[in-house]
């Protein structure tokens, strides 16, 4: 029997897995790092120095009030 390790699901995308982003203003592709304990990815625009942070995943539920 072999041993086969499979991706775990909460294993973090690479960067390269990671949707690439168009600057708003200048249209140049934006630099991207993960942030927040992985759960974001924020986006550096090179030229303008634009930046656009969006969630990876689905927003977690709000506490009840």
């Amino acid at each position: 029997m072999t041993n086969v390790t499979s991706p775990t699901p909460n294993q973090p995308p690479l960067p390269a897995d990671l949707p690439d982003r168009l600057c708003t203003w200048c249209r140049l592709p934006m630099k991207k790092r993960l942030v927040g304990g992985k759960q974001f990815v924020h986006y550096t625009c090179p030229k303008c120095v634009f930046q656009h942070t969006t969630r990876l995943g689905p927003k977690p539920p709000s506490p009840a009030h």
